[in-house]
């Protein structure tokens, strides 16, 4: 088994539409710590299968960040919620503490403050991010330079396999098999062809038996 981001580490993940990339990011997630610290979900597709999460608590992108340990998801709007998931990703920096995971990360403007400060500080911080995106081409440099681990399924554009090439040397993107990706551990240069992920509902039933379970008094 390849070595796993810790729970401040971050983890980039591409891939074109039907790739596997939302699954792998989910895979990813369930390995995290969120039964002891907030993870908070940034949702822009509204994704079917991030919605069967169980136990999964939907905020508004217009409340506070929570400090409760638990699973939460954000739906933003995009070009109407800007201001107010601006503000959310600064309250996160203030909080720290929490994990994020951003599907598609190329929502986020490339030169969003808040994120950006996310990214470069959140190791300190003890914020945790898993940015998942179908276009590594237009994502912000920050995602990928300050990722300690990078996974790449199949790519649709040339400028898509010459940005993951600056970063994954060795990495043929063009070789994989359906649902297989590349996965570089940037701290130890190590480079690994993974299989498929498990399934999505093996996936669900692991987040089902981790999940935090409120007790209402």
């Amino acid at each position: 088994m390849p070595a796993f981001p810790n729970n401040t580490q971050r983890h980039a993940i591409f891939g074109r539409t039907g790739s596997g990339k939302t699954v792998a990011g989910l895979w990813a997630l369930q390995r995290r710590n969120y039964d002891k610290s907030p993870w908070i979900i940034i949702d822009f597709k509204g994704d079917a299968t991030i919605a069967q999460i169980p136990g999964l608590e939907e905020i508004s992108v217009k409340s506070k960040p929570p400090k409760k340990p638990g699973l939460y998801v954000v739906r933003p709007l995009p070009g109407v919620d800007d201001d107010a998931l601006d503000i959310m990703l600064w309250k996160i920096w203030e909080n720290g503490k929490t994990g994020v995971f951003v599907d598609e990360g190329y929502m986020i403007p490339r030169l969003n403050k808040a994120y950006m400060s996310l990214l470069t500080q959140g190791r300190s911080k003890r914020i945790p991010i898993i940015t998942l995106s179908q276009r590594p081409a237009w994502i912000s440099p920050w995602i990928l330079s300050e990722s300690e681990f990078i996974q790449v399924f199949r790519l649709t554009t040339k400028a898509d396999h010459e940005r993951v090439a600056q970063f994954m040397p060795g990495a043929d993107v063009n070789t994989l098999n359906e649902y297989h990706s590349w996965y570089y551990n940037i701290l130890k240069s190590e480079l690994i062809l993974l299989a498929p992920v498990p399934r999505e509902n093996e996936i669900l039933d692991r987040f089902d038996a981790k999940r935090v379970r409120r007790v209402w008094i």
